[in-house]
């Protein structure tokens, strides 16, 4: 079942484009998951958001559009927690592990949405398929920022970080993608405890 928005004013929609974008979003998410990509059209994005259908065509041109705001808003959400919580960190290796739960708690709370990145990448425009990438790129940097610092500090041994960043990525991913298998014997906390315990091994110093 996916939430149908009450139907905003004319003056919300003009006013709240933060609110409005996202309830596109949600809303088209939700639908998606629901009806298939293919079988889900703007105008039916539109009225179940609430949103007249010329402002909904004012955020997004098409559908291949809409699938990158959903991944646009998972890395600012993540972007904008990790930013929070590790403004005043100093120490790699604290900073690593928030970001890696952070990270991970993300991708748990908006699983629907990395669902559909994986089962419908493939369909998208040439743009959108660009951009989606280069955000996955911006997401391993901010892991790769974190990892040089500890290896410049002699807290992580040498590693090749820009691979490091990208298991990191995949190990949070395996998450949703395989959570018909761990939800059987794990919780989220304990495997993120397992996952923080496999990435400290690997890039554990010998110094």
């Amino acid at each position: 079942m996916y939430r149908t928005y009450k139907k905003l004013t004319v003056l919300d929609q003009i006013t709240s484009s933060d609110k409005v974008r996202r309830q596109i979003v949600d809303t088209a998410a939700n639908l998606y998951a629901r009806k298939g990509f293919a079988s889900t059209s703007i105008q039916e994005i539109s009225e179940a958001a609430g949103v007249s259908l010329p402002v909904t065509y004012h955020y997004v041109k098409n559908k291949s559009e809409i699938m990158r705001l959903i991944m646009e808003d998972l890395l600012e959400a993540f972007r904008e927690n990790l930013t929070r919580e590790i403004a005043d960190i100093r120490d790699p290796e604290e900073k690593l592990a928030i970001a890696l739960i952070i990270y991970h708690r993300i991708l748990d709370r908006e699983k629907e949405k990395v669902l559909l990145f994986y089962q419908k990448s493939a369909s998208l425009d040439r743009t959108s398929k660009t951009r989606i990438m280069q955000m996955e790129v911006d997401i391993s940097r901010i892991f790769a920022a974190i990892l040089e610092d500890g290896i410049t500090q002699g807290l992580f041994r040498k590693v090749d970080i820009d691979l490091m960043a990208y298991n990191i990525i995949i190990m949070a991913h395996m998450w949703v993608l395989k959570h018909w298998h761990f939800k059987n014997r794990l919780t989220l906390d304990q495997y993120i405890d397992n996952q923080l315990a496999t990435v400290f091994h690997a890039l554990e110093s010998s110094h």
